[in-house]
């Protein structure tokens, strides 16, 4: 059976061992700033497969051995694989010595094998296989709270995983990420904010990719809203209308109105605990209704920090899951100040 840290520290805060950081996070500034997510990966994701043009004609290795766009490499000649240049720096070596490449990669969780001949590429002038990778996972997201005295930010509301293969990993870091346009949403096609990264102005580092969001240390909040207020507890929430705050142009932090239309009940919930709907009118002709990169937008209710958005409804893109920001304030308590 799998225990996951947001069940182990549960258990722990019904038995009153809570952790010194839990109680010092009680009041944090409230965010709603867009920031650029990187996690690196073990392993690398196979993103594409292209021709390998050789002084016999186009070919197309990799694809004629079985690999797939989706594909997770893991090694390549029992070597460990964690990075593009991994990849590269193998596929070249074999290639030089005039061997071929046995690799290993996971498909739907299922470990395979494939042998692959390198080949002398005339365009790059490279020892090629035909295929493209990407070893971190990355995307745009919302910061829902930081603490001032500790450093401690939490984001996202949910975890981060590789799309295409659900691998995860807690190394990673946030960065600055200005909005640049918005991807409308519509039934059956979620939106998405289009947002560039920045490493220039500040950086802070994953050190939890939990159940309920990342979580790391800033050393000072970017483009503070000077929101502080307290996080308020599950038996706290009503249903009716909140507020929720996050940024659909460039960098401006605004609040739009939401309505808390369902609760989970029980003991343990996921980070699915409540329903919202959008009922903004501005948000709603802007986005079509929550999008990808509203995750972790904060929502606030009678001066609290309630929860976060996690997830949008497909088929109704003015709904969505969100998760308690109680929930977020007990994983962050695992993280060493």
């Amino acid at each position: 059976m799998r225990f996951t840290s947001g069940f182990l520290l549960s258990c722990l805060l019904l038995l009153g061992w809570a952790t010194p950081a839990l109680a010092e996070l009680q009041e944090v500034h409230v965010g709603g700033q867009s920031i650029g997510i990187l996690l690196h990966t073990d392993g690398v994701t196979v993103v594409g497969l292209s021709p390998v043009v050789t002084e016999e004609g186009a070919v197309t290795p990799a694809s004629d051995a079985g690999l797939e766009i989706g594909d997770y490499i893991i090694s390549i000649n029992d070597n460990d694989i964690t990075c593009q240049q991994d990849v590269s720096d193998t596929i070249t070596q074999a290639g030089e010595t005039g061997q071929d490449c046995t690799i290993s990669y996971l498909r739907n969780n299922i470990r395979r094998t494939a042998k692959v001949t390198p080949k002398f590429c005339l365009d790059s002038e490279t020892w090629r296989i035909g295929l493209t990778v990407r070893d971190s996972a990355a995307g745009v997201g919302t910061l829902t709270f930081w603490d001032e005295s500790s450093g401690i930010y939490g984001a996202l509301g949910h975890p981060v995983s590789d799309l295409d293969t659900g691998g995860s990993s807690n190394s990673g870091a946030i960065l600055r990420a200005v909005i640049q346009g918005i991807k409308r949403g519509s039934v059956g096609n979620p939106g998405e904010k289009l947002g560039v990264f920045s490493e220039d102005s500040w950086r802070g580092d994953i050190d939890l990719n939990g159940d309920y969001g990342v979580y790391g240390h800033i050393d000072s909040l970017p483009l503070s809203s000077n929101l502080v207020l307290p996080i308020a507890e599950r038996s706290e929430v009503e249903l009716g209308p909140a507020t929720i705050y996050t940024v659909v142009n460039g960098e401006e932090i605004e609040s739009f109105s939401v309505e808390i239309v369902r609760l989970a009940e029980g003991a343990f919930v996921s980070n699915r605990g409540m329903v919202i709907s959008i009922t903004d009118e501005k948000l709603l002709q802007t986005t079509g209704g929550i999008v990808q990169g509203m995750s972790g937008s904060p929502i606030v209710q009678n001066d609290r920090l309630v929860g976060a958005v996690t997830h949008v409804f497909v088929n109704d893109p003015t709904q969505g899951y969100a998760c308690y920001a109680e929930q977020m304030l007990e994983e962050s308590s695992t993280i060493a100040l």
